[in-house]
């Protein structure tokens, strides 16, 4: 949640006022939905007591989709920042820009598959 919180602030940097309060409020509204709901299904899942393999998969059925409506709101801020820029170029900077959007995107999409398998692998016990 730190990685998200740094990751969207260095992101805001530079957009104006408008742009900071909604990009910025939705991602803060992400963060708070993240943090509460994943203590609640803590709570409810007995984590607190005994961390049992069927409190961890409880918690695991709301932490991974919600990683990954995060690294989607992030990838969308990436390409949103990417894009504004590039279309303040030249023709041929706006392409290279585009095309350096485009590989950016594919390696956060690979680097971000590791990190589900990742995170899927500390909540779901994949042996018997």
């Amino acid at each position: 949640m730190v990685l998200f919180v740094i990751i969207g602030s260095c992101l805001l940097i530079g957009t104006t006022r408008r742009e900071k309060k909604w990009i910025g409020g939705t991602g803060g509204l992400l963060a708070v939905i993240f943090i509460v709901g994943s203590q609640i299904v803590k709570l409810q899942s007995g984590f607190f007591d005994s961390r049992t393999r069927e409190s961890l998969e409880l918690v695991g059925q709301w932490v991974l989709p919600c990683f990954f409506v995060l690294g989607l709101y992030i990838l969308g801020m990436i390409n949103y920042r990417m894009f504004k820029a590039a279309f303040q170029k030249t023709s041929w900077q706006r392409w290279g820009m585009i095309g350096l959007d485009i590989l950016v995107s594919f390696l956060y999409i690979w680097a971000g598959g590791f990190v589900i398998f990742v995170i899927a692998f500390m909540y779901f016990p994949f042996a018997p």
